[in-house]
């Protein structure tokens, strides 16, 4: 309340004071913008565990490769015929590549081989016989002056000193007479080789189809 100075002039009381009106505060809307999921972490494999893991896998693709390459690989029979064929020792003779072709005649059969001779003095095949035949020959074939070719029985096949004979078609062969049964592929035949001295060579000559080839064609040293 004002004091006034005149005491004739009423007092009249102040007016009250308009006191502005308390305001709410502020309120700063934001807007949040939702959090994006992550994809959860891979969880980090220890180095040790990593190393292993690599040679485990540079151990199984050795492994595969080595089976692979087992699997493909031909067995020595295949690579070469002769190592299934009959081969025999007796003394400084070996016999080597015997087989027999599948014959185109039923009665007959012929057997190729092949002798080397390691001694210093020449050496002969003097006789033969087989479980297949009661009949069996020493044979050589032989051009005639006309230039025909034809067969005969010989007494003993030569096998020079150092040397080697092969027997082989249009050469010395051994040929198997008036068979019991017919010989087919997967037979096999037992053969005794006699030479000269007494000496005898026993093996096995098995059976193959006619395109399996024979023995070398031309002897080291020894004559056809």
């Amino acid at each position: 309340m004002r004091v006034l100075n005149d005491p004739h002039v009423p007092c009249v009381p102040d007016a009250p004071r308009a006191w502005p009106a308390p305001q709410a505060p502020s309120v700063r809307q934001v807007s949040r913008v939702p959090d994006t999921p992550q994809a959860p972490r891979t969880p980090r494999v220890p180095r040790a565990l990593r190393s292993v893991g690599v040679s485990a896998a540079l151990a199984a693709a050795l492994l595969f490769a080595t089976a692979c390459g087992a699997a493909e690989a031909p067995t020595a029979a295949e690579a070469s015929p002769e190592a299934s064929r009959g081969h025999a020792v007796a003394g400084d003779l070996e016999v080597s590549g015997a087989w027999v072709p599948e014959p185109a005649n039923p009665e007959v059969a012929v057997l190729y081989l092949e002798v080397a001779n390691a001694a210093a003095r020449d050496a002969a095949i003097t006789g033969v016989s087989t479980d297949a035949s009661p009949d069996a020959d020493l044979c050589s074939t032989e051009t005639t002056d006309s230039g025909a070719s034809g067969m005969r029985v010989v007494e003993e096949i030569p096998v020079a000193a150092g040397g080697a004979t092969a027997l082989v078609d249009g050469g010395y062969h051994i040929m198997l007479n008036d068979l019991p049964e017919p010989l087919e592929v997967g037979d096999g035949v037992e053969v005794t080789l006699t030479f000269d001295g007494d000496r005898e060579a026993v093996f096995t000559a098995p059976v193959e189809p006619m395109t399996a080839g024979s023995a070398p064609e031309a002897d080291h040293g020894g004559h056809h």
